[in-house]
């Protein structure tokens, strides 16, 4: 049994973690709390855009021809497929995802039609079809969901052709709040959704299909629930968070890492490490006023980039990985102090070799046993391209399968 330390608690972490205990290692997590599984919307992204803003229709195609630089090319198209089935299969079962050959888009709570794979079965209705009827249902008592703008912008899009049109229905929040969270709505219909079910049923017309608030429920049979009570196809729309999608993946993912026996360390951060050689032995971790040395066979370091403090930037412009001081691939090899925009600061991060361990401007590993996931990879912009879970998936696979198959491994 090998001992790993997974830094972060965001998907890459989680996932990595449970991986790693699937596969027989004993393994702790280290964060200063969870990572941003919680605000994102749930579905599965590889890739969804490009540089150029023109919309990606095969997301593996991208992985396959993305650039050196990228994380993509260090991944590898199998590794992300692996990543994604493991999820699909595993922990996030319940959420009934869905693979196709491509991209589908599903919109937003600004009308836009976002591409994305991975589609959980909350959004399956949801998928935007050329020549299909949609009617988009907003709430009196839920601000995060215009309606009638998420409608027209939805038929003006370029990307592809519909009918919509849209309603707001009147449904009681619970305590009669008249300003109600996606949180308090979906905690309310887990338990209590009749009122709902009895509105939506009103609203559509022949083969229309309803489009809500992604507040269907935190638990994930409750959405397919509602729909069959509705009786015609009911999909949610993606809102800003607190987002239930997210909330529903995170949930299962930290319950499946309860069950495998991974201790997850909260309010602790990584600051440092003990060396010999090429080899971390141990993780220095801070918590409750003190720092203790936790001793390690393997690393798995994704503490996400710039916004969750694995990776800063100081008054000089000068870039770094805090923990470990790894080196920190600039784009373009320019002078970071030089970086004049937002996007070729975010490309900054670490670059990795297949096996996802750290490497130095040589392309040599800088530890034999660090390895790394997630958002501190630099050379992508997954806000932009809409490639986080593809990369956070891939790595974490990538980085467990290679301690699993290091012989160097000390086992107890």
């Amino acid at each position: 049994m090998s001992r790993i330390i997974v830094i972060g608690a965001g998907l890459a972490g989680l996932s990595a973690a449970l991986m790693a205990a699937e596969r027989g290692h004993r393994v702790d997590v280290i964060a200063k709390g969870y990572g941003g599984t919680l605000l994102s919307h749930g579905s599965l992204d590889v890739y969804g855009w490009r540089a150029d803003g023109t919309l990606v229709t095969d997301p593996f195609a991208e992985v396959d021809a993305a650039e050196p630089t990228h994380p993509y090319a260090a991944i590898g198209s199998a590794n992300v497929r692996a990543g994604l089935s493991w999820l699909a299969e595993g922990p996030a079962r319940p959420l009934g995802f869905d693979f196709a050959d491509a991209n589908r888009l599903v919109p937003t709570s600004v009308g836009a039609a976002r591409p994305t794979y991975g589609v959980p079965a909350s959004l399956r209705s949801s998928v935007l079809v050329d020549g299909a009827s949609y009617v988009v249902v907003g709430l009196s008592v839920f601000k995060d969901l215009p309606a009638s703008l998420v409608a027209d912008n939805l038929a003006r899009s370029p990307h592809v052709s519909v009918t919509v049109r849209s309603e707001v229905i009147d449904v009681a929040a619970r305590g009669g709040e008249r300003d109600a969270t996606a949180t308090t709505l979906a905690r309310m219909w887990d338990d209590h959704a009749e009122e709902l079910v009895t509105a939506l049923s009103s609203v559509g017309r022949g083969e229309e299909i309803l489009l809500v608030p992604a507040a269907l429920g935190l638990d994930p049979a409750t959405a397919p629930a509602i729909a069959r009570r509705v009786g015609r196809g009911v999909g949610e729309v993606l809102v800003p968070p607190p987002a239930i999608g997210g909330r529903r993946l995170h949930d299962l993912l930290v319950n499946a890492c309860r069950a495998a026996r991974v201790d997850i360390h909260l309010n602790a951060r990584a600051v440092g490490a003990v060396v010999d050689g090429d080899a971390i032995t141990a993780v220095r971790v801070q918590r409750a006023g003190r720092v203790t040395a936790s001793r390690v066979d393997a690393v798995i370091h994704a503490p996400g980039g710039f916004e969750s403090g694995g990776l800063a930037r100081d008054s000089y412009g000068v870039i770094t990985e805090p923990v470990f001081h790894l080196p920190i691939a600039i784009p373009g090899g320019k002078d970071p102090a030089e970086l004049s925009s937002l996007e070729e600061i975010l490309r900054c991060g670490v670059r990795v070799d297949e096996r996802m361990r750290p490497v130095g401007a040589d392309g040599a590993h800088v530890y034999r046993n660090l390895h790394a996931a997630g958002d501190v990879l630099g050379g992508a912009l997954p806000f932009s391209e809409l490639s986080g879970e593809g990369i956070c998936l891939g790595a974490a696979w990538a980085a467990v399968t290679a301690i699993s198959e290091n012989e160097e491994l000390t086992h107890e």
